[in-house]
């Protein structure tokens, strides 16, 4: 078989081959800046050298053995090539809970470098320098070591036929997997209208190296339309992969339901599905895992490879077949389905995955390369995710440390860098109010440009004095205390690191809380795009168009489609309600709109759902209805619905069964469920769906009317309509489905609000009260 390409980096080789030990390594608790900081220490040290020393050099080594091409690369921190023997080095930092030993991954990754060198530039001899740099005190510590080319080949060798190993399996694999996927056809017997466009253009985006948003409508078919051609198009992708991601678990069942529709078929394929930490950890501890004592996270990386390849042995890498191998091997479940991520073909999982800068998959996303693929499920709901990503909020209460905390040594140093950052914190929440935004009664606190220069320093010298005291501390040691503090402030420090003028600064001291708030994440969600072969965005709902591209990172030369629907304008009969839902109104319009509602429950014997704009307004409805409807079986929604409750409710509705229920408009109903057929004959969508006012809504609408022009549609119109097409879009889930929409605003009746409406809606009767 003609050899598969790989392309590894040579830290990659390294940590595969050569980690042992447990998960907590040296690093269980490090600052959010910590990295940041390293970066500028290696410059520092570089900056020192003088004469024919040269700085990031890069490297290169080629080979083809068995079914593997291997391209092994990387860059040298450090060289001195004329001098007698050569000199390489590697630069790291530390601080100063460091042994002064070196670390046996940077040296072993400093003998592949040597190697590399000698083999191609003909050293006999090189001398091998390891500089740690302590980055308290600034002062350098070289550990020399001197080797003859033999014994670096020795080294060399011996790893790359470990990595070779596996990468021979892997070849094996890919080379089944593509010949599985070239015979590959469509699972079902045709094609839905449209799904064979969307299909192509996803295939043309992925190999034509370009990025797509696609409006889909519901009943099109959307994720087996775009993980087909995805699967096809992998033979061009190499080692690269195909990232499923969603926001809800909804999403990520159709996305394994699709794959086991494409295996029925004949495709060889690898998937695996993420979840959640603290949902597949072991451990019952609240606070979570202390990888320095937890059985399944000591000796991690002296167990991983067995357990690696046994799980490797199955296709589909589920929850269920990740734990058992997990406790199997006694090793950590949530580590072992990411290292298994690296030999999967698709991986399935969350938003963040790919976006979140605290949850980002580093190991495929960090370096770029422009191997791997995304395709985005539901996309629209990107927007204030992605927001919420980039932001954090923190109050003196969570710089405090709770009564009960363990003695330890330097605890009054942190009690002191603790109390002048919460000194500071409650200092800025003393500042007068700013007048960035024009005063509304509803604001509750105030808005600026920057963040208080010693209030960043304070906090960060904080978080580094945590670092010290909780890595200080022995392992088994309850961190309740000092370890909520911790947490609190990197959250808080990671968004603050990164503010810029897409950012404010919010105080609201009622609630004694400071916020980072990122109004605009675009410029990094572009900046993550460009470390991808291609990103395919799709959503029933993304329009407008341009509004979804630009803030989801989106360039004008990205491709855009919107497809039409496969639903006829006879499934749904549409009706609108001339009321005035707005805030003030909302009172008076009651009992026209509850008598609307009762009208159109009893018109259409069935189960319906009544999303209201808040939770205040349905429960008012909800006493109208008792009475307007005393045979009707009415159940709401409540505040906080544990998952459990959550199914019980949509699994009542039956095709025949009777039941009205009224829901939050923009809530846990509006989007991600499905009750064909009979199981939902109506809906009413009462309102156009407007954020509620808030400080942050006011942030949004001002920014956007400065760099669009369009700060209200931004900020209230769009996120709004969005909610009532999503609502709405419960109704109708398939071509056979039939059923009644009610929309009860007067603002329906606007050509502004119109527009948003699908190509194959047709209104039937507008009512006035």
């Amino acid at each position: 078989m003609t050899p598969v390409a790989f392309q590894t980096s040579v830290r990659e080789l390294v940590a595969f081959v050569h980690r042992t030990g447990g998960l907590a390594g040296t690093g269980a608790f490090r600052a959010s800046d910590r990295a940041l900081e390293g970066g500028r220490a290696h410059r520092r040290v570089q900056g020192r050298r003088t004469g024919d020393y040269e700085a990031e050099v890069p490297v290169e080594w080629k080979a083809i053995r068995g079914s593997v091409d291997l391209t092994l690369a990387g860059r040298i921190d450090g060289l001195r090539a004329s001098h007698s023997p050569p000199v390489v080095e590697e630069i790291k930092s530390v601080d100063r809970f460091w042994d002064c030993a070196a670390d046996s991954l940077h040296l072993a990754q400093l003998k592949i470098y040597a190697a590399i060198l000698a083999i191609q530039r003909d050293w006999s001899e090189v001398e091998l320098h390891l500089t740690y740099l302590d980055l308290e005190t600034d002062g350098e510590t070289v550990l020399p070591l001197r080797l003859t080319r033999a014994e670096l080949e020795e080294f060399f060798e011996n790893t790359l036929g470990v990595w070779f190993d596996w990468l021979e399996l892997e070849a094996r694999w890919i080379s089944l997997r593509n010949t599985s996927l070239e015979k590959l056809e469509f699972p079902f017997e045709g094609f839905r209208g449209g799904q064979r466009e969307l299909a192509r253009r996803v295939y043309r985006a992925i190999r034509d190296r370009r990025n797509l948003f696609a409006e889909a409508p519901t009943g099109l078919g959307k994720t087996i339309a775009t993980l087909f051609p995805a699967a096809k198009a992998l033979p061009l992708l190499g080692e690269g992969k195909i990232f499923f991601l969603t926001a809800k678990t909804p999403g990520r069942i159709a996305a394994a339901d699709a794959l086991g529709y494409l295996r029925r078929a004949g495709a060889r394929l690898r998937s695996l599905t993420l979840t959640a930490q603290n949902r597949i950890c072991f451990t019952e501890d609240p606070i979570g895992c202390d990888p320095r004592v937890c059985p399944y996270a000591i000796g991690y990386h002296d167990r991983i490879r067995p357990a690696l390849r046994e799980l490797l042995e199955k296709e589909t890498l589920d929850r269920e077949a990740v734990e058992a191998v997990a406790r199997k091997h006694t090793i950590c479940p949530f580590e072992l389905s990411l290292d298994a991520s690296s030999w999967c073909d698709i991986v399935i999982g969350d938003f963040n995955h790919a976006f979140d800068p605290s949850a980002r998959l580093q190991r495929h996303f960090a370096e770029g390369g422009g191997r791997h693929i995304i395709l985005v499920d539901e996309a629209h709901n990107l927007v204030d995710r992605s927001r919420d990503m980039h932001s954090a909020t923190i109050s003196p209460k969570n710089l405090e440390v709770r009564p009960g905390a363990v003695r330890a040594r330097g605890a009054v140093k942190v009690r002191r860098a603790l109390e002048r950052a919460r000194a500071l914190l409650i200092e800025a929440l003393g500042m007068p109010s700013s007048t960035l935004l024009p005063a509304r009664d509803y604001h509750d606190g105030s808005v600026f440009l920057e963040i208080p220069k010693d209030l960043l320093a304070a906090c960060r010298e904080a978080a580094r004095s945590l670092e010290g005291l909780l890595a200080s501390l022995k392992p088994g040691t309850d961190l309740t205390g000092w370890i909520e503090p911790w947490f609190a402030l990197n959250n808080w420090l990671r968004a603050a690191e990164a503010f810029d003028d897409t950012c404010r600064f919010l105080i609201r001291p009622q609630q004694q809380s400071a916020t980072v708030y990122c109004a605009d994440p675009s410029s990094r969600l572009r900046a993550d795009l460009k470390t991808l072969r291609s990103a395919v965005f799709f959503s029933a709902t993304l329009s407008p168009m341009d509004y979804f591209r630009d803030l989801l990172g989106g360039d004008t030369g990205d491709d855009s489609a919107v497809f039409d629907s496969p639903f006829a304008p006879d499934q749904m009969r549409l009706r609108i309600l001339a009321a005035d839902i707005t805030y003030k109104n909302r009172a008076a319009s009651l009992d026209a709109v509850a008598i609307a509602v009762a009208e159109h429950v009893q018109s259409v014997p069935g189960n319906h759902l009544v999303f209201c704009p808040s939770m205040a307004y349905l429960n008012d409805l909800s006493a109208k209805l008792q009475a307007l409807l005393p045979e009707e079986v009415l159940m709401t929604q409540t505040s906080g619905m544990p998952d459990a409750e959550r199914s019980a409710f949509l699994d009542s509705f039956q095709p025949a069964s009777r039941r009205t229920a009224l829901v939050v408009l923009g809530g846990i109903f509006s989007e991600g469920i499905d009750l064909p057929g009979d199981r939902l004959v109506g809906v009413t969508v009462i309102g156009s769906g407007l954020p509620r006012l808030s400080l942050e809504r006011d942030i949004l609408q001002a920014h956007f009317e400065e760099k669009k022009g369009f700060g209200f549609d931004y900020a209230y119109r769009f996120p709004g309509m969005q909610r009532v097409l999503q609502a709405a879009g419960r109704l109708i889930r398939t071509e056979t489905d039939k059923g009644s929409a009610l929309l009860v605003d007067q603002r329906f009746l606007e050509p502004r609000h119109q527009n948003f409406f699908p190509s194959w809606w047709r209104i039937s009767q507008t009512i006035k009260p």
